[in-house]
């Protein structure tokens, strides 16, 4: 059985053809810069292709990826896809679990571009777009239903209550589709071990960075907030500010909406720090200032987070990496991870350089896991679960 999962960006479109059963990835890539000059197809088929393509809007892109797997015979007609399974950032409190599109959750989506406007007006272009082109069952997973789950305490913010009423001012957090696969595993993890109501935190850093802390399964509380802006230093974006910083910049640039988004989100964190957003160029030049500089903000904020979670699980058992940098990044998981052998947490050193699935010491009183991060995974069992099939 096989499942297409889409996940599109304002100029992009990812793709992955999913055979359920064996959960065998039988086609993946990227269109990106649609409606650009440069927009190009990256197929990760047999060996990487890319090719130099003209696509002007999500709509073609679709129609560009069902050709190019008919072409390539990875189908051999649209009805073996037997669903569509799609990421959505944003799911606001409409939505707190994966659901079947129709009109209405359209429309629902629509109404919450208000609240992403980066996010859901692609997600939506992509939805309609898939209507367009084929007859096959449609899903949405959110990034924000897996929040669900947090405490109002921890979700509102100090503002006056009626704008949470009147404009849904809250915490939402994101990566929840991420989060979600990896709470399965370490679960099952854990019933395994025996352990019961164990209590984790998860390390998801990429490019977009965000912790969360699981207890009994669920999130309990999370660092991106009202947009993926918020928590830790990322890639290109500015992670946690003083709010009146906003306010400030505003004031002496002279700049308005459109302009400071662009600055917190696509100028400023590891990329504003050290002029490198890939934390294996700020590897590779730390000796530079502001690199070294960049990396030891970016693991000052994680160890913050951890630390902060810890105390309000009252105590962990278990802390995940997950993602291009939590995967691979040893060096910053020991600089953070030293922060806490008061607690009892012990590094294995070999583990840790390799990438292990445990890269703790036996005798250490808390376990560090590295599991690589399945979106696309989760987003097609969502769909499958849902649909029945």
């Amino acid at each position: 059985m096989k499942v297409l999962v889409v996940n599109a960006g304002s100029s992009s479109l990812k793709f992955q053809l999913i055979e359920f059963h064996s959960r065998d990835v039988l086609f993946s890539g990227i269109i990106d810069a649609i409606n650009l000059d440069n927009c190009k197809m990256t197929i990760f088929f047999d060996e990487i292709k890319e090719l130099k393509v003209s696509v002007k809007n999500h709509e073609e892109a679709i129609k560009l990826l069902l050709d190019s797997m008919l072409e390539h015979e990875i189908i051999g007609n649209i009805n073996d896809i037997k669903a569509i399974g799609h990421r959505v950032v944003h799911g606001g409190e409409y939505f707190k679990e994966p659901v079947i599109i129709d009109n209405d959750v359209i429309s629902k989506l629509e109404l919450l571009s208000n609240i992403a406007p980066l996010h859901n007006p692609p997600n939506v272009a992509c939805i309609k777009a898939c209507q367009k082109l084929v007859s096959i069952p449609q899903v949405t997973v959110f990034d924000t239903s897996f929040h669900h789950t947090i405490a109002r305490d921890k979700y509102l913010y100090g503002l006056p209550y009626d704008f949470y009423n009147k404009y849904k001012i809250r915490k939402y957090g994101f990566h929840g589709t991420n989060h979600k696969y990896i709470t399965k595993l370490l679960m099952e993890y854990y019933k395994i071990k025996k352990k019961k109501n164990p209590k984790f935190i998860i390390c998801h850093l990429g490019n977009g960075c965000s912790i969360t802390a699981v207890k009994n399964g669920k999130s309990f509380n999370t660092s991106m907030g009202f947009t993926p802006t918020d928590g830790l230093i990322m890639g290109t974006r500015s992670g946690s500010l003083d709010p009146y910083i906003a306010v400030h910049l505003e004031k002496i640039l002279g700049i308005g909406y459109d302009e400071l988004g662009k600055i917190l989100n696509k100028q400023s964190g590891l990329l504003g720090i050290s002029g490198y957003s890939d934390m294996r160029m700020i590897r590779k030049y730390q000796r530079e200032d502001r690199c070294k500089l960049a990396m030891d903000m970016f693991a000052d904020r994680l160890t913050h987070y951890i630390g902060a979670y810890i105390a309000e699980l009252n105590g962990v058992d278990g802390i995940a990496f997950t993602a291009g940098i939590g995967e691979n990044a040893h060096y910053i998981r020991k600089k953070v991870l030293d922060n806490f052998r008061f607690l009892g947490l012990r590094l294995d050193p070999k583990k840790n350089l390799k990438n292990d699935f445990i890269i703790t010491r036996k005798d250490s009183k808390i376990e560090v896991f590295v599991i690589k991060a399945n979106e696309e995974l989760q987003i097609a069992e969502e769909t499958k679960r849902l649909l029945k099939l």
